[in-house]
C-alpha cells in the first residue's frame, strides 16, 4: 500500500492500532449517514473491515488510506479507490472524515493526494464519485476538485484527467 504525504496528513495502510479511531468514523451515525454502509454498532465491526480492506486490497480491487494526522499519527478519516475499470481508465473515490476534523479543509487535502496518484501512477483517466444528493457539504467539495455532474444523473460526478 503506498503512503502519501501532504502537508498536514499522511495517507497510509491501516493497522491494528487504529481501531479506536476507525471506530470514532464508522460507529458514528452522523459521518455515515450518507455512505453505502451502515454504522457500525461497535468496534467488532471494524475486524472485519481489516479483512474486507487487505482482500480488496490482495485482489486489486480497492486501495483503502488511513487518513492520518502527520504530528499525531491518528487517524481522522479514510480515501478509497475502488470500482476499477481498467479498459476505460476510470475508477471510483470515495472518502469519511471523523466528525471532529470537519471544516478545516482535511478532506481537501487528502483527496487532492488521492487524485494525483490515480492519475499520476495509476494512469486513470477519469475519477468517478458517487454522491448522494442531500449530502451538499462533499458535493460541493468535489465540485471545488473540479468534479462536475454527470448528465442524467443526480448523484454522479466526474473528474477527467
Amino acid at each position: 500500500m503506498p503512503t502519501l504525504l501532504t502537508l498536514r496528513l499522511e495517507l497510509r495502510a491501516l493497522v491494528l492500532n487504529d481501531h479506536d479511531d476507525l471506530f470514532a468514523i464508522y460507529g458514528d451515525p452522523k459521518v455515515m449517514q450518507f455512505t453505502s454502509d451502515p454504522t457500525f454498532p461497535d468496534g467488532t465491526y471494524i475486524n472485519q473491515l481489516f479483512v474486507s480492506v487487505e482482500r480488496l486490497f490482495a485482489e486489486q480491487q480497492a486501495l483503502l488510506w488511513g487518513v492520518a494526522l502527520r504530528d499525531t499519527g491518528r487517524i481522522v478519516g479514510t480515501c478509497e479507490l475502488h470500482s476499477f475499470e481498467p479498459d476505460d481508465r476510470r475508477a471510483e473515490i470515495g472518502c469519511m472524515l471523523a466528525r471532529a476534523y470537519w471544516g478545516r479543509s482535511l478532506m481537501r487535502e487528502a483527496l487532492t493526494a488521492v487524485i494525483e496518484f490515480g492519475v499520476g501512477n495509476l494512469g486513470l483517466a477519469t475519477l468517478r464519485a458517487d454522491i448522494d444528493v442531500p449530502n451538499a457539504q462533499s458535493r460541493a467539495l468535489f465540485q471545488r476538485l473540479g468534479f462536475q455532474s454527470v448528465v442524467g444523473s443526480p448523484t454522479l460526478f466526474e473528474l477527467q484527467a
